[in-house]
């Protein structure tokens, strides 16, 4: 597979629709259907099937997506320093990412970035509001979702899952059913979209909370000194213990977006490689808990 057939397995499975793929690749869409029949063929493996929502993925094409992926951010790092973007860079870069990432992981990165691109200056939006990044407010993003808007570019770096958790006041030894906890004092959140903050809010819609939170670092730090049941992906830092498991189905996948404009500015282009290498599959995005044994 050469450089040019990379390019094209990646828009198809970025865009959905070979003519998405070549209006992205600025080429003729026979020309992308085109080549990657000759790819199939000449690698004995359907990449790709279509029906009437576009072109997805086959097993095949999933398991060699990662590594196509690799070679064109190593492609396209390369071309940018063969092109002569030697100045130095400069200027302010926004970045959004849940709280506790911005806490514990990104002051060491940014530092470390800021040590090879010392102008560089950077702006955090400490908040989970999911339209950041597609309304322009934020360059870079981190984010739990099951699928990347249309106009952005994602990377996904790795997955967190969702459990209950108490204080030891409230501990009662053991996992509980939701008709148990329902009993419970309940802390609520406000503007929490994702698939687990949907199930948290129908579920216990009918239960009075003793306080709603803007943010899992508010809920954290209401339900260790006891006032209620709190929603916090699995495997959060804490003290509290682990009382109910949301299903798999409701975790997120952890997402690394820019805008697709992102291809013409040199300064995010390095932090997202920068972040990528570093944040890829990283099991500090969700600080482990030591004690997370104790708690099940």
């Amino acid at each position: 597979m050469n450089w040019s057939d990379v390019r094209i397995v990646l828009a198809v499975a970025e865009h959905g629709t070979l003519q998405q793929a070549a209006e992205a690749l600025s080429v003729n869409h026979t020309t992308v259907w085109r080549r990657l029949q000759a790819l199939e063929k000449n690698m004995g493996a359907q990449l790709f099937v279509s029906d009437r929502h576009g072109h997805q993925l086959t097993d095949v094409g999933k398991q060699i997506i990662h590594h196509a992926q690799t070679v064109a951010d190593n492609m396209e790092s390369i071309e940018r320093i063969v092109s002569g973007d030697k100045t130095e860079l400069s200027g302010v870069i926004r970045l959004t990412a849940p709280v506790h990432a911005t806490n514990t992981l990104f002051p060491r990165l940014l530092k470390e970035f800021q040590l090879l691109y010392p102008q560089i200056r950077f702006e955090l939006l400490l908040d989970n509001a999911e339209l950041d990044i597609e309304k322009r407010e934020a360059d870079i993003a981190i984010r739990g979702t099951h699928k990347v808007p249309d106009n952005l570019i994602g990377r996904c770096i790795g997955k967190t899952n969702w459990s209950l958790y108490v204080s030891d006041e409230l501990y009662q030894g053991r996992l509980m059913s939701i008709e148990e906890i329902k009993r419970l004092p309940l802390i609520g959140y406000s503007h929490f979209n994702n698939p687990a903050g949907k199930w948290h809010a129908d579920t216990f819609k009918e239960v009075t909370k003793t306080v709603v939170c803007g943010g899992l670092e508010n809920g954290r730090g209401f339900a260790e000194v006891g006032m209620g049941v709190g929603l916090l992906p699995s495997n959060m830092e804490t003290s509290l213990r682990e009382i109910y498991k949301l299903p798999e189905e409701l975790g997120a996948e952890l997402w690394l977006l820019t805008h697709q404009e992102m291809r013409t500015s040199a300064k995010i282009k390095a932090l997202w490689d920068f972040l990528l290498e570093k944040l890829l599959n990283h099991d500090q995005l969700l600080p482990t808990n030591d004690n997370a044994n104790q708690s099940n």
